[in-house]
């Protein structure tokens, strides 16, 4: 069954709920390296991974409530073992509590024929089930790299897409934040969500066309999350309160990642590297500490 535009836009999702707590946080911090390094690139990150005065990182509202690899049912028609993560942009609008329960509803918003593929954007917005109020808005990218041409030529079953995030700039970093990762890190952060066999499975990874399976995009951006630490730790009353990144070439778990950051008043651009080679890039955006 091929792709089709008008089910998969109008497809309801159940809402999801999760119970969360300390274990949760830790597993998912830990999933993203944090503690791996000996020489402490990002500084000290035992709030993290350690129930004394936890923390939850902000980016850990990707995996909250999350509905899985839902692009593996057969009813929308997806060719899902080609399916890989191309962007995935955050907004964080109140602080992640350690302990909750979270509720995620999600929608397809948008869909977009680039043949030989198609782009699926799904948004899905993070609620506190005790409180009503938003915690996160995440958007996600995925390239359906063997769906393409399903639209026959029609501009109104191809969507717009938003704004591409864009490219940092042509000039030396003023910070590089270099990261570990573990080889078994891609199969640790499935734990958290996101149980696509292209991650752990190595015939599932050479069918997608990579040699060996790749870490998550979502955990790349966890990474990044831990990068940007260090620097608010040094702006009191501020927060992270966006994050995007664009995914640009696998990330190989085992090897360690190169973080470059721009400084912007209010933000940073930044750029993700893996033996040289240009994999992600994106922004980040502070917010007020008490603020939405």
């Amino acid at each position: 069954m091929a792709l089709d535009y008008h089910r998969l836009k109008s497809h309801v999702f159940e809402a999801e709920r999760q119970a969360y707590g300390e274990d949760d946080c830790i597993l998912y911090a830990l999933g993203v390296g944090a503690g791996l390094a000996e020489d402490g690139p990002v500084g000290e990150e035992t709030q993290f991974i350690y129930e004394q005065g936890l923390r939850a990182l902000p980016a850990m509202a990707a995996v909250l409530a999350y509905p899985g690899f839902w692009m593996r049912d057969p009813r929308h028609g997806l060719d899902w073992r080609r399916v890989v993560h191309g962007e995935q942009r955050m907004r964080f609008v109140r602080p992640l509590p350690a302990r909750g329960e979270a509720v995620c509803r999600m929608e397809v918003s948008h869909v977009a024929d680039k043949r030989p593929g198609a782009f699926v954007v799904t948004r899905r917005t993070l609620s506190d089930a005790a409180t009503g109020q938003d915690l996160a808005v995440i958007e996600q990218l995925n390239i359906c790299r063997g769906d393409g041409g399903y639209s026959d030529g029609e501009p109104a079953l191809s969507d717009a897409l938003p704004a591409a995030i864009p490219a940092p700039p042509d000039t030396p970093a003023d910070s590089v934040v270099v990261l570990p990762t573990s080889r078994n890190q891609a199969a640790l952060y499935r734990l958290n969500a996101d149980r696509n066999p292209l991650h752990v499975d190595p015939a599932s990874a050479r069918q997608a066309g990579y040699p060996r399976p790749i870490l998550h995009g979502a955990a790349l951006l966890g990474m990044v999350n831990r990068a940007l630490e260090p620097g608010l730790r040094q702006q009191p009353g501020l927060r992270l309160g966006e994050l995007d990144l664009r995914f640009l070439a696998p990330v190989y778990p085992g090897r360690p990642v190169a973080v470059s950051l721009w400084r912007r008043p209010q933000a940073l651009a930044l750029a993700c590297h893996q033996d040289g080679i240009l994999c992600a890039q994106g922004r980040a955006a502070w917010a007020a500490e008490d603020g939405q």
